[in-house]
């Protein structure tokens, strides 16, 4: 699970570690061919750079680092072959398993969390004017919750989920607003698209991920990640869902300490309205 070791200290890496980084889980393969001089080249950092970011992930050297990759490469091979849900363990194990695999991820998230980044996002998405948050597939749900935290606060939050309405949105942005962009790959195409069409309009670009490595963290102005657990779930990360969710609650009550008093205002409001449509 080196790969994933790597992506889980990311936010701890110097400047120089994180191109290696980035490089090395871009393509793994062919940072399996390099030699450290080569990678270093590629990475445009100097050979010794190579060595200590090995040793920053408690690995010996460069050599080590290629062995762990190679082994981990096998493995991954024989797990995308037929991935397939656990069988044999009842319906008590597998709801075991799933629930221990959600609860380890979100520990994992949290000790990989840059809390600076949470911070800079809550400031952003506290200035901004208007809020837009894209995501499709199984990351619109999670936008969708993101609309109704913010819009808890009072800020004016849209969610976009449609892939046509997103980028059109995104080209009509201001340098008052902000974007809130959500995929779990990070390279689905139409977020990044709407992302980047998002940018050139000069909207600030936020974005919520599980691949440092992936377009959107590394083109978005402001980006974090959670903790991708690919080795239980290969095909689609159950568990980085709620990491997401549980990511975009972390930043609204962090938005909601920056102005208690408002903030309460709100809740008060909420409150009456869910009375309004609750019976007693």
């Amino acid at each position: 699970m080196i790969l994933l070791k790597i992506q889980n200290q990311s936010s701890r890496f110097t400047p120089a570690e994180c191109k290696i980084a980035s490089c090395v889980l871009s393509n793994p393969q062919a940072a399996m061919g390099m030699t450290a001089a080569q990678l270093a080249e590629k990475c445009s950092v100097a050979p010794s750079a190579i060595i200590r970011f090995c040793k920053s992930i408690g690995l010996s050297g460069f050599s080590e680092l290629k062995i762990r990759l190679a082994q981990e490469s096998v493995s991954r091979e024989k797990t995308d072959e037929l991935p397939s849900p656990p069988s044999g363990e009842g319906a008590e194990g597998v709801a075991r398993r799933v629930f221990q695999s959600g609860m380890q991820t979100l520990k994992n998230t949290m000790d990989m969390l840059d809390v600076k980044k949470l911070e800079e996002m809550a400031d952003t998405l506290s200035l901004a004017k208007r809020i837009f948050i894209f995501g499709v597939g199984t990351s619109s749900v999670v936008a969708s919750d993101a609309q109704y935290r913010l819009a808890q606060l009072g800020l004016d939050a849209h969610c976009c989920t449609d892939i046509l309405f997103m980028n059109v949105t995104a080209v009509n942005l201001t340098p008052d607003d902000a974007v809130l962009c959500i995929s779990h790959s990070g390279q689905t195409k139409a977020v990044v698209s709407a992302m980047r069409h998002a940018k050139k309009s000069g909207a600030n670009t936020l974005a919520i991920t599980s691949f440092p490595s992936s377009i959107l963290y590394r083109e978005s102005r402001i980006a974090l990640s959670v903790f991708a657990d690919e080795i239980n779930y290969p095909v689609e990360a159950v568990s980085a869902r709620m990491a997401h969710i549980c990511l975009i609650d972390a930043l609204s009550m962090v938005l909601a300490s920056k102005n208690p008093e408002c903030f309460a205002e709100h809740i008060i409001a909420r409150n009456q309205i869910l009375r309004e449509i609750r019976y007693e």
